[in-house]
């Protein structure tokens, strides 16, 4: 055994000179029982050919029941394709049915998306059998068919070339069903170089079409172009502003599009105004037009509109303030010189009588509505999208005007009224917008008195994720004087005391507060620590919220201004010491008392030495199993000691004690497969490997493609060991097993195909070569393929050092074990239902994983209840940047329920991850809330 080790060791140490060849596992294999029993238990045929051949005497709606089945069915053999595709072109020939003839063009759409079945044949199958076609709803069908062969695969010029002209060819058809479906088949196909030249004109000319649906069209198919390279000349610009006004929603949407797309894509260009010499920019022009499509009578419409303002930002400033304004601004107008003026009045030939009183004053003549470089509609658009009826609309303007204000700080204090006045809308999210833009131009504004007024009425919201929202946005703002602070703070603790789960939010608002305004907060020390210039106040209590959150935006502010820590009173200073200890997060270290030195662990140095020394101790001690097995349990406390003291270490030490946990177990169970006897249960062990493998799989990110590797080379000895002891034990069903062996073999073999340069270990190797070389995978002849080369397998190879791996891991927020305790039980008659509020904030959650989230309820009688939070009660954190890419909160109500108890009892909840149909893994301490079930009392 020890000389198979070595061997193996030094083995991996030498680098191949070429790339191993990996043998390939068949995916199809874990399957082909299950497929060959479904088609026994439904009697359906497996042959595309056996299929095909029923349509030579079918009647028409015999013919449609069979290629659905066709459609249904969708695993054939490649190789009859050719013969199945050319019966199918002849049953299409002499089809009367244009139905039936749509179902074959769909279906050819189907195989070229789901098989490997070549794609340009089909082109060339469908492009002629359309040729003589003369039903507009067959040819349509066409034109969507080659669109999605086309996508399926990289077509080649020449292919390319025959679809669009094809396609060309067809834009002459009367059938406005055909009209659509060639200029979305140009839009997607033709050569960028071709439709700068010809291809766009051709298109623009039909949005002139008399059908709106070919217009829309039209503007979609070049706008198509335009994302994939095309240049959009500015001469488009003139039909896309006459079309804003057409009678069709689709069409007003997408020439709204095209105007935004040419205002951003050529800001500079100078155009004519409507009825004047006068000329302005481009996106100034497409600004106005857009702001009067917030008039629309359509909702989307309005909603586009609305959503398309906060991307031009290249708007000039006197356009974008008179958003804001309802009135026409007096400098919007044109003007004309007194000469021009009196040239005007003499031509007139009229003259003044003498009579009245300045009545050859100069006059102007022209109307303002002529002249005006912008549509009246465009005066006070955003004011008039905050406040539609629709609050798609309102939240698009909020976030509209929320993108402009991070561009431009003087149109930031303008806007910061209305976004204020929006903190009273009915919806919660618009108001919760509103707060979330607000906190996102913070740094342009500073608050006034009585814009502070309208936001801390909106603290007493009975919505806990508004009034989060406007803590965070308190503590992103600034504050103008020192009555602004102390109007802040009072309103701050009096909502505290109305609703006292905010404690954490309100801690983290006053935090920040005191960061922000160090000068104002020392002026107002001593009012808020009622501390009297000659007399001793007494000593306040250190548990009282209230008095915690002053202090905590003292000591915030005394860490910028140390001059603060002189108006401290002594009492003060006491309960710093024990508030610095017991919410460090909040309270930072000051220069008070004994050592202010603080011990820092930086990621590049001390933490990523003390790494490298263990793993180079472990891999010295390689050759010798029972110092490598000593070392690996060792290695696990202090790398669990390391991801408690080191946060950005955190999930790569919590990443390789995993790892070292999963091959101690690995290293127990090998010994099982010889024969030997090991301490622990044989079916406990296999369970705990199982689980950290899954862990390994699940709870990580970040990975490297090495790291991936290992995990899969973990998962596959897992699973071999777990075939091998089932197989020896005799007491289950050694079926599901091996085809799961199979299925992570397979996934192995895949992995390193798909890269190259990765090469693995000596025990993959041969598992792989094994499992290729079995016909029939029955589990009995691979427990006895893969038995010797288990038993002699080498230690795996320890993970390389990788800083950017993260852990998902929860923090329960509430219900705390202390808030439930003895002296606190949750009573309810039994039977009944008790909902207990849940809050935990997630970090390093993966999107794919949202679905999979549970809440695990464990009662003493160890029952377990999981429960499906529902997807609206998890939502991503709010900072000060935005929502946060990695962290989630989770708020919900978990439901308890039980029969009589005699006493109560504690149940534990928890957080967990589903990665398998009984596989729960947890991500973080269960907390333990005391319940007490009541029997039902009896009336008299």
């Amino acid at each position: 055994m020890s000389l198979a080790i070595k061997r193996s060791i030094s083995e991996l140490s030498t680098i191949p000179e070429s790339p191993t060849i990996v043998p390939q596992i068949p995916t199809h294999r874990l399957y082909k029982r299950l497929r060959r029993n479904a088609c026994k238990s439904s009697g359906t045929l497996t042959s595309i050919l056996a299929y095909v051949n029923l349509l030579e005497d079918a009647s028409s709606n015999e013919a449609l029941q069979i290629l659905l089945k066709i459609t249904d069915s969708m695993h054939f053999d490649e190789s009859e394709f050719p013969d199945a595709i050319r019966k199918l072109v002849e049953h299409f020939q002499r089809e009367p049915e244009s139905a039936v003839r749509v179902k074959i063009l769909s279906l050819f759409a189907d195989l070229a998306t789901e098989t490997g079945i070549d794609g340009q044949q089909l082109i060339d199958e469908v492009i002629k059998l359309l040729k003589a076609e003369q039903s507009a709803k067959v040819i349509s069908q066409g034109l969507i068919v080659l669109e999605k062969i086309g996508k399926s695969f990289t077509p080649s010029v020449a292919y390319i070339n025959q679809m669009v002209f094809f396609a060309k060819v067809k834009l002459f058809s009367p059938s406005h069903n055909v009209q659509r479906h060639a200029i979305l088949l140009l839009g997607v196909f033709v050569l960028i170089s071709d439709a700068e030249k010809e291809s766009l004109e051709l298109i623009g000319k039909y949005t002139d079409s008399p059908d709106a649906r070919v217009r829309a069209q039209a503007f979609r198919s070049m706008l198509t172009l335009g994302d994939r390279g095309v240049q959009l000349p500015p001469s488009l610009y003139p039909r896309a502003c006459a079309s804003l006004t057409d009678d069709y929603e689709c069409v007003r949407k997408e020439a709204l599009n095209m105007v935004f797309e040419l205002g951003v894509r050529h800001p500079e260009e100078m155009i004519k105004v409507q009825d004047s010499e006068q000329e302005v920019r481009l996106i100034d022009d497409a600004f106005g037009k857009v702001c009067s499509a917030i008039c629309d009578l359509s909702m989307n419409i309005r909603t586009l509109a609305a959503e398309l303002l906060g991307g031009m930002t290249m708007v000039s400033d006197e356009f974008l303030h008179q958003t804001l304004d309802k009135k026409l601004m007096s400098n919007m107008r044109k003007k004309r010189s007194l000469h021009e003026r009196s040239a005007a009045h003499f031509a007139s030939g009229e003259w003044s009588s003498g009579k009245k009183w300045a009545d050859d004053a100069p006059k102007e003549v022209i109307s303002a509505d002529s002249v005006s470089l912008m549509a009246s509609g465009a005066c006070g658009a955003l004011v008039q999208g905050l406040e539609d009826e629709f609050l798609e609309v309102r939240t698009a303007s909020v976030n509209s005007m929320c993108k402009l204000a991070l561009k431009n700080s003087l149109f930031a204090v303008t806007s910061l009224d209305f976004l204020v006045d929006m903190f009273n809308d009915e919806i919660e999210e618009v108001r919760l917008r509103a707060i979330y833009s607000l906190t996102a131009i913070s740094r342009h504004i500073i608050l006034r008195e009585d814009q502070l007024e309208t936001m801390l009425s909106s603290l007493e919201d009975y919505s806990v994720e508004v009034r989060e929202g406007l803590h965070l946005m308190l503590g992103a703002c600034k504050v103008s004087t020192k009555a602004c602070l102390t109007l802040v703070v009072q309103k701050v603790l009096d909502v505290l005391l109305k609703y006292p789960e905010d404690r954490l939010s309100t801690f983290g608002c006053m935090q920040r507060v005191g960061q922000k305004h160090p000068e104002i907060c020392m002026s107002i020390t001593p009012q808020l620590l009622m501390d009297h210039p000659f007399f001793d106040s007494a000593e306040r209590d250190v548990e009282d919220p209230a008095y915690v959150c002053v202090l905590i935006m003292l000591f915030n502010a005394a860490q910028h201004l140390p001059a603060m820590l002189s108006l401290f009173p002594e009492t003060t200073i006491k309960h710093y010491a024990y508030l610095r200890d017991t919410m460090p997060n909040f309270v930072p270290r000051l220069a008070v008392g004994g050592d202010t030195k603080e011990l820092n662990l930086i990621g590049s140095t001390g933490s990523r030495q003390f790494l490298e020394t263990l793993l180079s101790n472990i891999q010295r001690a390689y050759s010798a199993p029972q110092a490598r097995q000593a070392l690996l349990k060792a290695a696990q406390d202090d790398l669990d000691r390391l991801a408690e003291i080191d946060p950005t270490f955190s999930g790569t030490a919590n990443f390789t004690s995993v790892f070292f946990g999963a091959q101690l177990q690995m290293e127990q169970l090998q010994l099982a497969t010889t024969g030997q006897s090991i301490k622990a249960p044989i079916k406990e062990c296999l369970l705990q490997l199982i689980k950290k493998c899954l862990m390994l799989q699940n709870l990580f990110s970040n990975l490297t493609n090495d790291d991936q590797l290992l995990v899969k080379q973990m998962c596959l000895r897992a699973s071999a060991l777990n075939l091998v002891l089932i197989v020896k034990d005799r007491s289950q069903s050694a079926l599901g097993p091996c085809q799961l062996l199979l299925h992570i073999a397979s996934d192995a073999s895949s992995f390193l195909q798909e890269n190259t340069l990765l090469v693995a270990d000596t025990f993959t190797s041969a598992i792989l070569t094994k499992l290729a070389s079995v016909g029939d995978p029955k589990p009995g002849r691979v427990y006895r393929e893969i038995l010797p080369i288990v038993q002699t397998a080498a230690p795996v190879v320890i993970p390389q050092i990788n800083t950017n791996i993260k852990m998902c891991k929860a923090r329960i927020i509430e219900p705390t074990e202390s808030s439930y305790s003895a002296e606190n039980v949750i009573k309810v008659t039994a039977g009944l239902i008790a909902a207990v509020p849940f809050v935990a904030e997630l970090e390093n959650l993966q999107q794919s994983q949202r679905q999979d989230l549970r809440l695990k309820v464990k009662y003493p009688d160890q029952n377990v209840h999981i429960i499906v939070p529902r997807k609206r009660d998890l939502k991503k954190v709010m900072t000060e940047q935005g929502e946060s890419e990695s962290q989630w909160r989770l708020r919900t109500k978990v439901l308890l329920s039980h029969g009589v108890w005699t006493e109560a009892s504690t149940v534990e909840i928890t957080i967990c991850l589903s990665v398998k149909p009984n596989n729960e893994l947890e991500l973080c301490k269960p907390v333990k809330v005391h319940f007490a079930p009541k029997p039902v009392k009896r009336g008299l």
